[in-house]
């Protein structure tokens, strides 16, 4: 094991976690955080660990990367809470007109191809094909229940737990366990998140810009939301070379 190695799986983690608790409905503590920097501080010390061992340049430059995480100095959490809240719930909740993304791999996925009727949330094939996957890694979202496993949100916490599970198995020096755990992680990777996150970021992107063009979101919420789209983005594109 190198420790170049076990850094970037450990800033993939860590970098996957974060995603998921900033792709979540934002609440107060979320926006405290961001309004602290300590985002943009996690997501920094993230991006530099997942790049710690790319000598190719490809990482780009990662303050600039994360630089829409940064919080003007008078920016208030308070406000800042409920300028994000208003945005999640514009790209991806339901309004009169619909909703504009759905944050969910099967519904979304049912929208990108065209098909006809309303995606279903629960219960459909892919959803679970999703929850499946979790039970058999020996995990599943808290709320399981309530929401479909298979929400933007899970996705990276999953992702969280197999580059966790990975890293622990790389320390304990198993290359069984870290085989494992590594090819759970590349297969989560080919059959799901690489096939809807990408274009689910691409769009949140672009809906943002829209949305604050059109004076409908503030606009601490549209720089929040398009680093969250570029960061996404930069820790799928190091997991599918991984996976390839």
């Amino acid at each position: 094991m190198s420790a170049e190695d076990m850094r970037k799986v450990v800033g993939l983690a860590d970098g996957c976690e974060l995603m998921s608790a900033l792709t979540r409905f934002p609440d107060n503590d979320v926006a405290a955080a961001v309004a602290s920097g300590s985002v943009h501080d996690d997501a920094v010390g993230c991006a530099k660990d997942v790049a710690a061992a790319r000598d190719d340049g490809r990482a780009g430059d990662i303050e600039a990367l994360c630089e829409g995480f940064v919080c003007a100095a008078d920016e208030d959490a308070e406000a800042l809470g409920a300028a994000l809240r208003r945005a999640w719930s514009l790209l991806y909740a339901r309004q009169g007109s619909g909703v504009a993304i759905f944050p969910y791999e099967s519904a979304f996925v049912h929208v990108r191809e065209g098909l006809p009727g309303a995606p279903a949330l629960f219960r459909t094939a892919l959803t679970l094909r999703v929850e499946k996957t979790m039970r058999e890694s020996g995990v599943l979202p808290k709320d399981a229940e309530t929401e479909p496993c298979d929400s933007a949100w899970n996705e990276w916490a999953f992702l969280s737990f197999l580059l966790g599970s990975e890293a622990a198995s790389l320390e304990a020096e198993d290359e069984e366990a870290v085989a494992l755990w590594r090819g759970r992680v590349a297969d989560f990777v080919r059959d799901h998140a690489a096939l809807w996150l990408p274009d689910f970021l691409t769009r949140t992107a672009e809906e943002v810009e829209r949305l604050a063009q059109a004076g409908k979101v503030d606009p601490a919420a549209e720089r929040f939301y398009g680093a969250l789209a570029a960061y996404g983005r930069f820790l799928l594109a190091t997991l599918a070379e991984r996976a390839a």
